[in-house]
């Protein structure tokens, strides 16, 4: 092998290796499901006045964004708006920021009127103990804790079914609720 091609191929490994590595730590998957639910469970988050967040009982979806990424600024207000939807049925939407300034955060939030729960976890808190390649990241979880979705990115269409799959369990929670107080 001629040492060009050798040097080529070299060069292309050690290019992709991030890529693979990102690929292989990335969390949504089955194995991976429980170590997601323990760091949310282990991991304590705070509102941006100083709150402490439960991320226990009911569908919840977690969102991992940052006010310096253009994907995230779009679908933070359609995940308020779901937030808005799942709190009668006992769910709820949380965005957590990567960002290292809490006031930039404060005027995205005061700008956009949000009024989901925004926690400030900076890009070494729980999204660097989920090996998190990339925001926006969304986890959602149902009612028992169970991982049900995720989603790497963002489009509207996948806005959507991730909007549904909230949906449906916050109305599976619902009937689940009203069957047990019968």
């Amino acid at each position: 092998m001629p040492v060009r091609s050798f040097v080529l191929i070299a060069a292309l490994l050690l290019a992709c290796a991030p890529f693979a590595e990102r690929a292989q730590a990335a969390p949504g998957r089955t194995r991976d499901a429980q170590a997601i639910r323990r760091a949310l469970a282990l991991h304590p988050l705070h509102t941006l006045d100083g709150k402490p967040v439960a991320l226990d009982g009911g569908v919840l979806v977690v969102n991992f964004w940052a006010t310096w990424c253009k994907p995230c600024r779009h679908e933070l207000p359609v995940l308020d708006r779901l937030h808005k939807e799942l709190m009668p049925d006992g769910g709820r939407v949380i965005a957590v920021s990567l960002d290292l300034e809490g006031e930039n955060v404060r005027r995205f939030v005061k700008a956009n009127r949000l009024g989901l729960p925004v926690c400030l976890d900076g890009p070494n808190g729980l999204a660097k103990q989920l090996a998190l390649g990339e925001v926006p990241y969304t986890i959602v979880l149902d009612g028992k804790g169970e991982i049900a979705y995720t989603l790497a990115g963002t489009s509207d269409r996948q806005l959507a079914e991730l909007a549904s799959v909230a949906r449906r369990l916050a109305g599976e929670q619902r009937t689940a609720v009203s069957e047990a107080a019968r």
